[in-house]
């Protein structure tokens, strides 16, 4: 039990790493108008969860399966870094991942494990630091098994992007939380199959989830940091 509810307040969005300031390209589709309504939200979980296990989620499942091998460690965080084109993303996860590591060394400064390699390596300027790879590891160090993890972890993004959308389009509550729990289904599917992700399948799709991403760096006004 004990380990669940450390992964649940990780993965809380009042967890002191500032992903709320993230729409992820979200901001860019509301003022171009292609994301107007309850539908549009829709299609935009259905498309994200069907690329998330190439993305991030898939990332964070192989952090889990590294364990506290630092050679692993290092090549995936270089994997990580090189399939974000998108400065805004790339820079998001980054320092989201920083402060990951940060406030669990504070919380738990006693543990040993996968994270102290990869805050080893960091130091090192061997790795970079990137948010899933960070979570992996420390589902893994607090023994929390794979697919729990990598559905917390998907639920708490799905979870974002509906609040972010309800505000930004705006659309009510009652309908985002009726969009979220049509997702569930969904996400069980994307965490299977991120656990069968390996490292040169990263990456694969959501081209136009970076592109928009891209476009938000030059948006005249704007609520979120990407």
């Amino acid at each position: 039990m004990s380990a669940f509810l450390n992964m649940m307040q990780s993965v809380d969005a009042f967890f002191p790493v500032g992903a709320f300031t993230l729409s992820n390209g979200l901001e860019t589709y509301v003022q171009q108008e292609v994301f107007e309504s309850v539908r549009d939200l829709e299609r935009y979980l259905e498309d994200y969860l069907y690329f998330f296990p190439e993305n991030d989620l898939g990332i964070m499942a192989l952090a889990w399966k590294c364990g506290m091998d630092p050679d692993k460690i290092m090549e995936l965080d270089q994997w990580t870094g090189a399939m974000k084109p998108a400065k805004e993303i790339r820079e998001g996860s980054h320092k989201t991942g920083i402060r990951f590591l940060k406030a669990e060394s504070k919380m738990h400064p006693e543990a040993d494990g996968g994270l102290e390699s990869y805050r080893k390596l960091i130091r090192e300027k061997k790795a970079y630091g990137y948010h899933p790879i960070a979570l992996g590891l420390y589902a893994r160090e607090i023994g929390l098994e794979e697919d729990t993890a990598l559905g917390m972890y998907a639920y708490s993004v799905i979870s974002a992007i509906v609040n972010n959308a309800v505000k930004l389009v705006p659309l009510s509550q009652m309908e985002g939380q009726r969009v979220l729990g049509e997702q569930l289904e969904r996400i069980e599917a994307a965490v299977d199959r991120a656990k069968n992700m390996e490292l040169d399948t990263l990456g694969a799709s959501g081209a136009s989830y970076d592109i928009r991403c891209m476009q938000h760096e030059r948006l005249y006004t704007r609520l979120y940091m990407s």
